[in-house]
C-alpha cells in the first residue's frame, strides 16, 4: 500500500502548516462521502463537489474548535501524528499502514468500498 502523502511547510506570517491530506471519496447510497483518515473526519454531499465543500467546511470547524481549546497538537498526537518539537513544526501523518490495523472506518472503505483517492492540500493554524 502507498504511504499517506504528507507534506508541510511554514508559512512566515502566521506561523499555519500546510499539509498535503490523502482523502477517500466514495457513495453511500445516493451520498458521496468524503474522508480522510489522518484527522478520522468526513463530511457528505449530494455529488462530489458538495462533499468536497463540506469536508473543508468541517475541517475549517474542527480546526477552530482545536484552535480556540489550544488543543491541535493533542488531537493530532491522538490521530496518530508523529510530533516531535511543537514550535519547530516538525509533524508528520500518519500512515495508511500505521492507520489501516486501528481504523475500523478506514477497513470497511479499502475492504469494501468503490473508493477513489485524491490528495487535498489544507491548512493547519498555528498551535505552537
Amino acid at each position: 500500500m502507498s504511504k499517506l502523502n504528507f507534506s508541510a511547510e511554514l508559512k512566515t506570517r502566521d506561523g499555519s502548516v500546510k499539509a498535503l491530506l490523502e482523502l477517500f471519496k466514495f457513495k453511500e447510497g445516493d451520498m458521496t462521502i468524503v474522508y480522510c483518515p489522518a484527522i478520522d473526519l468526513s463530511a457528505y454531499g449530494r455529488n462530489d463537489k458538495e462533499a468536497e465543500h463540506e469536508f473543508v467546511e468541517v475541517f475549517r470547524m474542527h480546526m477552530s474548535h482545536c484552535l480556540a481549546k489550544k488543543t491541535i497538537a493533542e488531537d493530532l498526537k491522538s490521530h496518530g501524528w508523529h510530533i516531535k518539537g511543537v514550535k519547530q513544526k516538525k509533524i508528520a501523518a500518519p500512515t495508511i499502514e500505521e492507520l489501516l490495523p486501528i481504523n475500523k472506518t478506514l477497513q470497511d472503505i479499502i475492504y469494501n468500498k468503490d473508493f477513489v483517492k485524491m490528495s487535498r492540500p489544507m491548512e493547519i493554524p498555528q498551535f505552537a
